[in-house]
């Protein structure tokens, strides 16, 4: 059982780092042009082609509905083997946990509804007789773990989808350090029409 755990926390981890690399990649990739180039830029950028953009509810809606949906609409496709991961080793463990509790719980069952000591259980290739108490320890076990299992999935889940909101919000979030102040001379006439002459500061921030 501690491979479930580990496997889930590292699903985790990786999905939450990506958040960081994601947000660091960026903050590198955030280049200052100069404004007489812009024209120049935008014209040689022009091949008639719709630039792709991303919609942060869109990702978060399709990673909802299919995990790792949303990763791909983000064109993060390196994230997909981690998700698979995740959601294959703990469904692996759902299948695994849920037949070994069935297995108990039927023999079980049997014991104490005819009212024997033992009874004859073939567990992991080997037969041997057990008793109500072991029988009854070895469901509780399989169905503790087979519920943990499921809620690492429910977990992973959310994870898939809190991933996808997040990075869509960083693809699309402007970190640009574009900060100008103009300084204007401004004409107003607060009292008896007697027009003021001054300044007027305007600050852009993009």
């Amino acid at each position: 059982m501690k491979q479930i755990q580990r496997v889930w926390l590292l699903s985790i981890v990786c999905l939450l780092t990506s958040f960081f690399v994601q947000a660091q990649t960026l903050k590198v990739d955030t280049i200052q042009i100069p404004k007489e180039d812009l024209a120049k830029v935008s014209k040689s950028l022009d091949t008639g082609k719709k630039q792709y953009k991303i919609i942060p509810r869109i990702a978060t809606i399709r990673s909802a509905m299919v995990p790792g949906w949303g990763q791909i609409y983000n064109r993060q496709y390196w994230k997909l083997p981690i998700l698979a991961a995740g959601f294959g080793v703990n469904i692996y463990f759902i299948i695994h946990n849920n037949e070994n509790y069935q297995l108990f719980r039927s023999n079980y069952q049997e014991l104490t509804a005819k009212g024997l000591t033992s009874v004859p259980v073939t567990y992991n290739g080997i037969t041997r007789d057990m008793t109500a108490a072991q029988l009854k320890a070895g469901t509780q076990y399989y169905h503790r773990y087979r519920d943990t299992a499921i809620l690492f999935v429910l977990v992973i889940w959310a994870a898939n989808i809190i991933d996808a909101n997040v990075t869509a919000h960083l693809k699309t979030f402007d970190l640009t350090d574009d900060i100008s102040m103009k300084v204007q001379p401004a004409v107003t006439t607060p009292f008896m029409n007697s027009p003021v002459f001054g300044a007027k500061i305007t600050l852009a921030l993009k």
